[in-house]
């Protein structure tokens, strides 16, 4: 009877595995081995014809320097975005944890962003910051008394300052979501009991409320930063990553390398180094937040 049913649950798991092994640890292998060899579509033999060139394509990436700007311009952003979320959704959080008239409507326009694709994101945004989009004939307009006409998307800074609000509107309400859970489940008789102390609402948040969900914020930091480290389709559509590429970030510069200049072993090679980096800065992340 043991055995039957030891065999019956290793059949069970079969077909999840099947499907593992077909979804993720084949094509993983794939670009391992691609990233080792020169194949190029276009060349004319087919990948496991490709010649073997060892580390040539990650020493490659290593003096590359639009994939070193890519990088750092990825980091920046993430940096910038996740901080600004984190900052925008406390404050939010703060606010929604009294009670007013028309709260759950409030919060459910508040969540609302979180549910739409990316690309409807994007495409949002890329009309918003267009020459005849509401920034300049609606918001300058009613400012200056005449539309401007100003290429948003067309400037480096601007068009990455918009790439960066873009994420703010969609992905604000996630970093809301995770604290003002955190700071709802705060026990109140803790509050309470500040209060009898005579401790300002400013003690109590430094004090108790916020090391209390301390857990929480690490978490909430920890997925969207690894989230916002894989943005593509909002800067695909809003830039392409120009103009040039000042807006470029790794996503869209893998995605060019294999699929606009056909160099698919350099953009694997390319993707598992963003697989290490990402992989030891999350385990230098998980390992604070276990602590």
């Amino acid at each position: 009877m043991g055995k039957g049913s030891r065999s019956i649950k290793l059949l069970s798991v079969i077909p999840i595995n099947l499907l593992l092994y077909s979804v993720l640890i084949i094509p993983f292998a794939l670009m391992i081995y691609l990233s080792f060899v020169s194949y190029n579509p276009a060349a004319g033999y087919n990948w496991w014809q490709a010649p073997f060139i060892g580390l040539n394509n990650f020493y490659n990436a290593l003096k590359d320097q639009r994939f070193l700007e890519a990088m750092g311009r990825t980091a920046l952003f993430v940096t910038l975005a996740v901080g600004l979320e984190f900052f925008l959704g406390l404050v939010l959080s703060i606010l929604m944890l009294g009670e007013f008239k028309g709260k759950k409507i409030f919060t459910s326009i508040l969540l609302y962003p979180l549910m739409l694709p990316w690309v409807v994101v994007g495409s949002t945004f890329y009309l918003i910051y267009q020459n005849y989009g509401p920034i300049n004939q609606i918001f300058l307009k009613a400012v200056t008394g005449s539309a401007p006409n100003t290429a948003w998307l067309a400037n480096s800074t601007s068009a990455f300052l918009a790439i960066i609000t873009a994420d703010l509107w969609q992905w604000t309400p996630f970093m809301f979501l995770i604290l003002y859970s955190g700071l709802s489940t705060v026990p109140k008789r803790l509050i309470e009991a500040a209060e009898v102390l005579g401790a300002s609402s400013r003690q109590i948040f430094w004090r108790i409320r916020l090391p209390l969900i301390k857990p929480l914020v690490y978490i909430a930091i920890i997925l969207r930063g690894l989230e916002a480290f894989k943005i593509f389709d909002t800067v695909y559509i809003m830039t392409g990553g120009g103009p040039g590429t000042t807006t470029e970030t790794i996503s869209v510069y893998i995605y060019k390398l294999a699929i606009v200049y056909h160099d698919i072993s350099y953009a694997a090679a390319v993707s598992l180094i963003v697989l290490l980096i990402v992989g030891m800065v999350s385990w230098y992340a998980i390992k604070v937040l276990m602590k």
